[in-house]
């Protein structure tokens, strides 16, 4: 198979124009760079084959957590010149060493060997970085192995040995999802040997979630024990952008290594697994906050689908799009919309069984309140009196709504946003979004079914999702 990336920087070699033949190369690099992780952003210098200053600097605006690699490029390939810049380089700026040819096949071991886990050094040459694989439109094992090396590859891969790691920890992935321990332990090894510790561990939480996925218990993984807790957003995205995996079990067994909030600092999309996941979740996260909004589906993406963005749970109709965040200050500024009429309001809790405790109305400038002590007003004799005392003209501010949990839900219809009373109370999600899309917008039938296929009936809390010891319970 043809290396396009190391056949392209061979061409740019040979440019007679030395300027010309450093700025193919930099646009080879970073252009390969940015396909492997369209999530980094790749930013170049004016130096060029410098032993102090870098010639590319690798950051990841949205993972503060992930250090910035500094990308260093040579024109020469022998070992000696190469180990003793690896010397020179300082481990603080996790640098990575790029050959701008090919190490050769009877090297010997570089002199100082890294410590296990914790020297950020990486050695490349060109058929290794040709061999990392970029994101497609759909993301494979592969890729994400391979943007894990950007972020976390440590020691020297050439050509072969990144072939044989990325295979490794591959076949280590699917050994995982079949609970198969040797292979996996094989690609945990691997991970070890070949990442900092930090993107190890996240790796390493990846194929623990797959293995708990195939129903095997967390204390046979076949791995270091700090891997088996929650997972963060760089593992969650590893697992949601990874192959379509639509066992519902699957989904199940995993969902409790996963929060919402560490969901919404992921950038998932709107991935086939992200839909799968939420089938689990929906009935079991809360959150504070929703918002309905003109629908605004993304081209690529389909209506009636989860996507996360900008920190919001966000629910994608072909009319509208319902938002969701763990606090208002995360939704984005509220549009005013028209009051619905008194008799609309109560229509709509009534085509839902949705219990109102306290309406809020304006009449000209006028306003006027109407709740009890926490029963269903929805029916009340007296509104009706209200109501023909008024002209039937009250538009309703707002009104408070019950939850099947208990929760008082406090629906604004100005802005048709609903949230919990209480800084602090949660709802949970089938009812956040269910409350919010049935009062605040008239749904067709075809709309009130699909969401009722999306959330499921509302009742009481379903049953704890599926459990396993671990080693405290051992």
């Amino acid at each position: 198979m043809v290396n396009l990336v190391e056949q392209s920087i061979s061409q740019a070699m040979d440019e007679a124009d030395d300027r010309t033949m450093i700025n193919r190369i930099k646009d080879t690099v970073a252009r390969h760079l940015r396909r492997l992780d369209p999530h980094a952003t790749v930013t170049t210098t004016e130096f060029f084959n410098h032993t102090h200053v870098p010639d590319m600097v690798l950051q990841w605006p949205d993972q503060p957590r992930t250090p910035r690699r500094f990308i260093y490029l040579r024109t020469t390939s022998n070992q000696l010149e190469l180990e003793d810049d690896l010397q020179r380089l300082s481990a603080q700026d996790s640098p990575v060493l790029l050959t701008l040819g090919q190490l050769p096949e009877d090297r010997r071991p570089i002199g100082t060997p890294l410590r296990p886990g914790h020297d950020p050094k990486l050695l490349l040459d060109t058929p290794a970085l040709g061999t990392l694989q970029p994101q497609t439109e759909a993301p494979g094992l592969p890729h994400l192995i391979s943007r894990s090396v950007l972020e976390g590859g440590r020691g020297t891969l050439d050509g072969p040995a990144t072939e044989r790691f990325l295979n490794t920890v591959t076949q280590g992935a699917e050994a995982a999802r079949l609970g198969e321990p040797e292979p996996t332990r094989e690609a945990v090894n691997a991970l070890t040997d070949r990442m900092t510790a930090d993107v190890s561990d996240r790796m390493a939480a990846f194929l623990a979630a797959l293995w708990q996925g195939s129903g095997a218990t967390l204390a046979t993984f076949p791995g270091p024990q700090r891997v088996l807790g929650q997972l963060d957003e760089t593992a969650l995205t590893y697992l949601l952008e990874t192959e379509d995996i639509p066992d519902p079990q699957f989904w199940n067994r995993v969902v409790r290594m996963i929060s919402l909030p560490t969901l919404l600092r992921t950038a998932a999309g709107d991935s086939n697994n992200l839909q799968h996941l939420m089938r689990q979740a929906i009935q079991l996260w809360t959150s504070h906050v929703c918002m309905i909004v003109p629908g605004e589906t993304a081209p690529g993406t389909g209506p009636w689908r989860w996507t996360i963005k900008a920190g919001q749970l966000i629910l994608q109709a072909p009319r509208f799009q319902a938002l969701v965040a763990q606090s208002r200050r995360q939704l984005p500024t509220a549009q005013e919309y028209d009051l619905p009429l008194l008799d609309e309001v109560r229509a709509r809790a009534a085509r839902f069984s949705i219990p109102l405790t306290s309406l809020s109305m304006v009449v000209t400038n006028r306003h006027v309140g109407y709740g009890g002590p926490g029963d269903d007003i929805a029916h009340d004799i007296q509104l009706d009196g209200i109501s023909d005392a008024l002209g039937q003209a009250e538009g309703v501010i707002e009104a408070d709504a019950k939850a099947p949990s208990g929760a008082t839900l406090q629906c604004a219809f100005g802005t048709r946003t609903a949230s919990a009373r209480g800084a602090r109370t949660q709802v949970r999600l089938d009812a956040l979004f269910g409350t919010t899309t049935r009062m605040l917008i008239p749904l067709s039938d075809d709309e009130a079914d699909k969401i009722t296929q999306l959330l499921g009936a509302q009742g009481p809390p379903p049953d704890q999702p599926w459990t396993q010891p671990t080693f405290d319970d051992l």
